[in-house]
């Protein structure tokens, strides 16, 4: 298990969990009462993960650092402010808010499970080891940033 620590892109590990909720879906009945509610929600979701992503994105450009999450030594600095003041992973943050969006929006229950392991897989297999790096590489300020900000939110 080890090995599969920071080697599949997270965008990827998001698109095979929304792949399985769109399966799910399908083979489970999905729920129709309050469709136009729901489906406003699930918008508001995909709306704010968009945001969410932009922003973290924007702040990494500005940095100057690298933004591909498997390559945690590529990385030049902690950026601590912007979104990052609120979530030390927004951008893993806006993947699940993309899985609950499109689990709205099919009025899935069995969504649920999915993102429930899309987290799992995400703070065992990506963060945990990005989190590691970042404490051996930046020491003492990676980690007053950690007790400073939440990992999610």
């Amino acid at each position: 298990m080890q090995r599969l620590r920071l080697k599949i892109p997270p965008p990827l590990v998001a698109m095979l969990c929304g792949l399985l909720i769109w399966a799910l879906a399908e083979l489970l009945p999905v729920q129709t009462a309050g469709t136009a509610l729901r489906q406003m929600l699930a918008l508001f979701l995909l709306a704010l993960a968009i945001g969410i992503d932009m922003a973290a994105l924007i702040h990494f450009r500005k940095a100057g650092t690298s933004i591909d999450p498997r390559y945690p030594h590529k990385t030049t600095m902690i950026v601590g402010h912007g979104i990052y003041a609120r979530t030390r992973n927004p951008m893993y943050l806006g993947l699940v808010l993309i899985l609950s969006s499109l689990g709205l929006w099919l009025g899935s229950i069995a969504a649920l499970p999915v993102i429930v392991i899309f987290i799992c897989y995400m703070n065992y297999f990506q963060i945990a080891a990005e989190e590691e790096h970042l404490s051996r590489r930046f020491g003492d300020a990676y980690r007053a940033y950690k007790a400073r900000v939440r990992r999610w939110i």
